[in-house]
């Protein structure tokens, strides 16, 4: 059970909050039962829960809102990324490797990922994926059973953020976590999601009870005899800032070298929904940025605007027709200055000295700027695109389906995000993208004796303008069926610390490829099984990774760690 110490209270109210902060007084709720506390918010945070849950761990997941999924259903990108390419030779453009076959064969895919997607009734006809869904009824059907077939070993604490990390006095171990959950006031429309992100975020972070919402303290907190596991899986590496150690950002000059470019990364997207109704409707959104809006690589393609609005269609057949759902979340075209809602204008990451001086009164290490113009741009493109609709479709009939997403802006909950901050493994170990990719004759990349979970991607990335890429970014593009090793999800210095999804200590380039949800699922189910095998054994991370051969067999039962490569492949 929860346990609340005054004597606790009165001294980290006094060395968390400055004076004056506070409105009311405030009383912070201690657990200290959990074995593995998971910071969420992504794909990856998700799957480790269930995992560390059916480990037999007692399992707390922080969701920063009231959907669990990450970019499958709070960032809206439910159309499933799986690998598409064939490694060909580079003279005759000979087929010398499916590297999308083999990600798409049962027997390389994490058996309850695969489960929810073979589980969805509904799927529109999309063309970019097997697997395009609508996102509230993904929750709804798939990963809300999931959550409860985890039964009581889990628990999810909805509309939480990360506030502050405690180590203990060597520097290498967390000692607590503290946590903001607000709960939506009974007047506030759409359950708090009627205003963006940029608008409501600092409100999120924000102890005080405000107009919006009320607030808690919830603090994780290691018992003398019973040590936490942390999972650091938030789309923002928000552990990884608040624990005052070093981490990746950005782009690096040469990879694998810590210099680099903090604030050149890949650009973000927020995301939404479109319907079409057969008679024209009176809604009333934001018009947004229309600057720089256009096709953008599908300028001239025949018939661009179909193309697009089936590209992510998530409800709907053949030509684009009244019921029809659209997924928004198209790219933009550097050589013609135009394109979807992509934001390429900003960096959602402020710098790591801005970020270190916001630690003391944490609330994302975000770029507001870049957050409202991410939201203005889709907005902006929501606008252009129903403009440019066929003759035979009023711009009228169209409009944000914001019940699809959960909220009443008609944006995403948050936005899709492609890197972020990174964490830095055991003695200083970084997956590089060598490790991802080779000869097709090598069939797949750096078999790692450490190996806990599989990847296929090629490597992605949508550049930000004004930024100057390295070359060796600019040329990479395929990849080999890859692994992931257990020293990816580890940090070099904190030893009840894992890492899983797109904070994992891995490089820029390498990140372009593993983003994508099969990966994030993957990982995040490894991270999950290590954390629970950690807590049962008071394990650290490095003698974790001293029984990996033990740990590997645990994981084996949830996830694949070895490429099934039939010869017909």
């Amino acid at each position: 059970m929860p346990r609340i110490t005054l004597s606790f209270c009165i001294c980290w109210l006094i060395a968390f909050y400055p004076l004056g902060l506070l409105a009311e007084e405030t009383t912070p709720t201690i657990h200290d039962e959990f074995d593995v506390v998971i910071a969420g918010g992504s794909t990856a945070a998700f799957a480790a829960a269930l995992a560390s849950a059916h480990s037999g761990a007692k399992t707390a997941l922080i969701e920063p809102t009231d959907w669990v999924g990450g970019q499958l259903t709070a960032s809206a990108v439910p159309a499933i990324d799986e690998a598409w390419h064939t490694i060909k030779d580079k003279e005759t453009q000979e087929p010398l490797l499916n590297v999308a076959k083999l990600a798409r064969d049962r027997k390389n895919m994490t058996p309850n990922f695969l489960g929810t997607l073979t589980g969805m009734s509904d799927c529109g006809n999309c063309w970019v994926s097997r697997f395009c869904f609508r996102p509230v009824e993904y929750l709804r059907t798939q990963l809300l059973p999931l959550q409860k077939a985890a039964g009581e070993n889990l628990v999810v604490f909805p509309e939480t953020v990360v506030k502050r990390l405690v180590l203990d006095e060597t520097g290498t171990r967390i000692k607590s976590l503290e946590c903001i959950q607000r709960k939506p006031k009974p007047n506030v429309r759409s359950k708090g999601y009627d205003r963006l992100p940029s608008e409501d975020l600092a409100d999120w972070y924000s102890l005080t009870p405000s107009d919006r919402f009320e607030k808690s303290v919830v603090v994780f907190e290691n018992s003398t005899d019973k040590p936490i596991i942390f999972i650091e899986a938030t789309e923002w590496g928000e552990l990884l800032a608040l624990s005052g150690t070093d981490y990746l950002q950005g782009v690096e000059y040469e990879e694998g070298e810590k210099g680099g470019n903090a604030l050149c990364g890949q650009s973000t997207v927020y995301c939404f929904v479109q319907e079409i109704h057969a008679e024209p409707q009176d809604q009333r959104v934001p018009s947004g940025n229309p600057s720089h809006q256009g096709f953008g690589d599908y300028t001239d393609k025949p018939n661009p605007w179909q193309q697009i609005w089936t590209y992510r269609r998530i409800r709907g057949e053949k030509d684009p027709a009244v019921g029809d759902l659209c997924l928004q979340n198209w790219g933009y075209s550097s050589k013609l200055s135009q394109g979807g809602n992509d934001y390429p204008f900003g960096y959602l990451f402020k710098a790591r000295e801005e970020t270190a001086a916001e630690t003391h009164n944490w609330q994302g290490g975000i770029n507001l700027e870049t957050l409202a113009g991410a939201e203005q741009r889709a907005y902006g493109w929501h606008e252009w695109f129903r403009q440019h609709a066929p003759e035979s479709i009023k711009p009228e009939q169209i409009t944000l389906a914001g019940t699809e997403l959960g909220t009443g802006h008609g944006l995403a909950k948050l936005p899709y995000i492609r890197d972020t901050r990174r964490a830095i493994g055991l003695d200083g170990f970084v997956l590089m993208f060598d490790d991802l990719s080779g000869p097709a004759a090598e069939q797949a990349g750096t078999k790692f004796d450490d190996r806990v979970a599989l990847g296929a991607y090629p490597a992605d990335i949508h550049p930000l303008v004004g930024c100057q890429y390295p070359d060796y970014v600019r040329s990479a593009h395929d990849t080999l069926p890859f692994y992931i090793p257990f020293r990816a999800l580890t940090h070099y210095r904190i030893g009840n610390l894992l890492v899983a999804g797109k904070t994992m200590a891995q490089s820029f380039l390498t990140n372009s490829g593993t983003r994508l949800h099969p990966t994030e699922w993957s990982t995040g189910t490894a991270a999950g099984v290590a954390a629970a095998y950690m807590a049962r054994n008071g394990k650290s991370t490095q003698e974790a990774y001293e029984s990996i051969e033990e740990l590997q067999e645990l994981i084996k039962k949830f996830t694949p760690i070895d490429w099934t490569i039939s010869s017909a492949n």
